[in-house]
């Protein structure tokens, strides 16, 4: 595909996965180009196709008859014999299931501003598949920073350390946990560093968290006001060195 938009986000948006800023802005990449709008009415031909009455058959009687003769018949009750393994196991079984429960019950009702480290993790994987790693691409601050007016309601801090050797690179609009976040992107040498911020809603501060999911280094902290999350591949000491940076 010749041009600016990346295959899987137009995966994305055909399958309706994107959220709606990004869907606005993969329809305006459309109406201008005659390629990816080709296979955008290809794929709705296709679905079209598909839903068509005459690719539907109904089943012959007498698989049919035997079906419904099937799904009526009473369910007669089975006594077998059970060891003390297997009731040991269904019983942790039942315990595991509990405790799931309790798990998402926990993050359905988090408050607002608590972003838990499974959906960082996965924002950051997706900004580096989906080539969407970058709104805004530059290495001054003074560019990045004013980028970000209008389009959240907060002024998120941003600072260049290239001299420290953690450049900055550019940032991003994203959204986690049903909310705007602003994301900086450094890199370390040929590692990306996607550090979110949000506000905390009150001051103070908090210590460095650390964490590792999937491979990635995830740390977590408070400080003047801000939220911070940095998530990278990066190793934890010099990941931890940044988070220094960013909040002496």
């Amino acid at each position: 595909m010749d041009c600016t938009l990346d295959r899987h986000l137009l995966d994305g948006y055909l399958d309706g996965e994107l959220g709606f800023e990004r869907a606005l802005e993969v329809e305006a990449h459309v109406a201008s180009c005659p390629g990816c709008a080709s296979q955008v009415e290809s794929w709705k031909q296709v679905r079209a196709m598909m839903q068509r009455t005459e690719l539907y058959r109904r089943a012959p009687a007498p698989l049919e008859e035997k079906v419904r003769n099937l799904a009526s018949k009473p369910k007669r009750e089975k006594r077998e014999s059970v060891s003390w393994l297997q009731r040991w196991i269904w019983a942790g079984g039942g315990a595991v299931f509990a405790s799931a429960m309790l798990l998402a019950a926990f993050f359905v009702s988090r408050p607002a501003g608590a972003i838990a480290e499974q959906e960082i993790v996965t924002n950051h994987v997706r900004s580096l598949m989906a080539n969407h790693l970058m709104d805004v691409v530059s290495t001054d601050q003074h560019t990045v920073k004013p980028w970000f007016d209008g389009k959240i309601e907060f002024a998120p801090p941003v600072q260049d350390f290239a001299e420290q050797g953690y450049p900055l690179a550019g940032g991003r609009l994203d959204y986690l946990n049903e909310g705007k976040v602003a994301v900086l992107v450094y890199r370390r040498a040929l590692h990306v560093i996607n550090l979110y911020v949000w506000p905390a809603g009150a001051n103070g501060a908090s210590p460095v968290e650390a964490g590792t999911l999937q491979g990635y280094n995830v740390l977590s902290w408070k400080r003047n006001g801000f939220q911070f999350r940095a998530v990278s591949d990066l190793n934890l000491a010099e990941l931890r060195d940044f988070a220094n940076l960013v909040s002496p």
